[in-house]
């Protein structure tokens, strides 16, 4: 609290199965003080800190007035994803082409597959693999191959839908079935997040008339850093030759927030 007038706040939550935590929201001001901003991150982040999170996720309009507060904070974009609205497509129109199943727990080396094909190494650690709460399809080909998968989230105000899909394969073909088999009873809006590792889906999706509605800012604060150990502790272990029950040539440690 700057004082009885002006109070800003925010919220952090972090789920057992993922190491990151993730911001939820901030309000509280009409004109935010970046350094207020600042401040707040940082004291969340100490509660992220205490629960053992590897860092801090924070997804941001792309023109946010937050901005610069985040950075401040020690927050840095690690990638940007764009937010379409899927067109209305008649069900007898899609159901017959459809090439999505719900996901097994045999999919999973397929889905590893597929991240560290498109997936930037450093952006890796921030999407995650597996989520317990969430609704995931997995798109498979004619010789029963994994070309695909979808993240599913159903909210009161619509459907998310968070696909990363191999680029040799067709996009209007899955993207069309994917509509189909998605449950949406009450007929919520559905949107379609893109990101900036897999272009070609953003691309393909104004191709074809796709509203574009928000472009975002992933952004995190990483709480750990990698640092090498000495090189004379190394010579050292070879020196002795046997490395066994000694420290591993890199350490992780807390880095102060």
């Amino acid at each position: 609290e700057a004082d009885e007038s002006r109070t800003t706040f925010g919220q952090i939550e972090k789920s057992e199965s993922f190491n990151f935590a993730q911001m939820s929201y901030m309000g509280g001001f009409d004109y935010p003080d970046n350094s207020v901003v600042a401040l707040i991150l940082e004291e969340l982040s100490r509660f992220a800190q205490e629960w053992g999170a590897l860092g801090v996720l924070a997804d941001l309009p792309e023109h946010s007035s937050l901005f610069e507060g985040f950075r401040l904070a020690g927050f840095t974009i690690w990638a940007r994803q764009s937010v379409y609205v899927f067109p209305k497509i008649p069900v007898e129109d899609n159901q017959t082409g459809s090439t999505w199943r719900e996901y097994r727990s045999v999919d999973k080396h397929a889905l590893s597959r597929l991240n560290k094909k498109y997936i930037p190494a450093f952006s890796q650690p921030m999407v995650p693999l597996s989520r317990k709460f969430e609704m995931r399809f997995v798109a498979v080909s004619l010789k029963n191959e994994c070309i695909g998968y979808a993240d599913i989230s159903i909210g009161t105000k619509g459907v998310w839908v968070q696909p990363l899909i191999d680029c040799h394969d067709n996009y209007a073909d899955l993207l069309t079935g994917l509509s189909a088999v998605i449950p949406n009873p009450t007929n919520r809006p559905m949107y379609l997040c893109t990101r900036s590792y897999q272009p070609q889906l953003g691309n393909y999706a104004e191709s074809v008339g796709y509203e574009k509605v928000e472009s975002q800012l992933l952004m995190v604060k990483q709480l750990v850093m990698r640092e090498k150990v000495d090189q004379r502790e190394i010579k050292s272990l070879f020196e002795k030759g046997s490395i066994e029950g000694s420290v591993p040539l890199t350490q992780s440690k807390n880095k102060p927030s």
